[in-house]
């Protein structure tokens, strides 16, 4: 199922922000503080407010944390428009918190979870915001092997059960092997420990004698494998983290290949020149704060007159997305 528009309205720096047709590959940039992580906790906000209900105010920090300071109202909406069908979740103080509703064609909002195509699913359910190592902002701390929690830190529970899966365990050591020299195997024990193998060493090593970047590359990808063969919708924060700039380009292709192959959305924020030299103009948005509040803008194929997407954006070609 392909989003045809998504609104956000009144959550923390975002007053209204609107995205058509955003790419299933979708890359954010601007400068730090601008609120790309916003858009991304939005989506999240949504992701909560289904599955934990009542403790999404809590988890969130309360109605003072996530509301727009800058607005009299104390509704938070967020609306997904497919092709056939809109989902809307509203959460409002005086109304007594969230509601979840779709509605199809031209059909009234009704409740989501009765009427609910599976292919929502992808977009509500099937949904992870990631950002790898930072427990600090981690609302969520789960330790079965379904899904990576937001910093990863459930990382062997989740990748011991793909492995099990011998076309998936291809996959991934092929992918591996691409971006890791000398990788050999990957493997976790009965004890959920670790055991990362290389060409030239006989013997494994250990989550704290492996590289944070080599950490960072089997939490990726283990969070685009987890869900088997069902789509995801996966907002990364700087993936870029720890990486090589060539192998952080790499990832971009990667990233790609998943949303074609299996059907997932993978949007990332980055402030990577390498990451960004790869992505396609049509799949990139500029976030930038003006007066206070958040604003994207996308563009379409030829908008940046043959420049390479990192050159349009780091020599100012777009006017904006910059430090200063």
């Amino acid at each position: 199922m392909k989003i045809k528009r998504l609104v956000i309205e009144n959550f923390k720096s975002i007053e209204r922000i609107e995205l058509v047709e955003p790419r299933p590959f979708t890359v954010f940039v601007g400068p730090n503080g601008s609120g790309k992580s916003n858009i991304f906790e939005a989506l999240e906000f949504v992701n909560v407010n289904a599955r934990a209900k009542t403790l999404a105010e809590s988890l969130f920090g309360g109605r003072g944390s996530f509301i727009n300071r800058n607005s009299s109202s104390d509704r938070v909406n967020v609306t997904t428009e497919f092709d056939t069908s809109l989902v809307f979740l509203s959460w409002d103080d005086k109304m007594g918190g969230y509601n979840v509703k779709v509605r199809y064609d031209d059909s009234k909002l009704t409740d989501y979870f009765t009427n609910s195509q599976p292919s929502h699913h992808q977009f509500i359910i099937n949904f992870l915001h990631l950002f790898i190592g930072n427990e600090k902002r981690q609302k969520l701390n789960f330790k079965d092997n379904n899904q990576l929690t937001f910093s990863g830190n459930n990382l062997e529970n989740v990748l011991k059960r793909i492995l099990t899966n011998q076309q998936l365990r291809s996959e991934i050591f092929e992918w591996l092997e691409l971006f890791v020299p000398e990788f050999k195997a990957v493997e976790v024990d009965d004890r959920d420990e670790l055991h990362w193998f290389e060409q030239s060493s006989p013997n494994y090593f250990t989550k704290d004698m492996i590289s944070d970047g080599t950490y960072n590359i089997l939490a990726l990808l283990t969070a685009v494998y987890q869900s088997d063969d069902k789509p995801q919708f996966l907002c990364i924060e700087e993936p870029e983290n720890g990486l090589h700039p060539q192998v952080a380009g790499e990832l971009v292709d990667f990233f790609r290949i998943m949303c074609e192959e299996r059907g997932h959305y993978i949007w990332l924020n980055t402030h990577s020149q390498s990451m960004a030299m790869r992505v396609k103009p049509e799949e990139f948005v500029i976030v930038e704060k003006k007066q206070g509040a958040t604003t994207t803008r996308q563009f379409s194929e030829g908008d940046f007159s043959g420049m390479r997407t990192d050159e349009a954006w780091l020599t100012n070609a777009l006017n904006g997305g910059l430090a200063w």
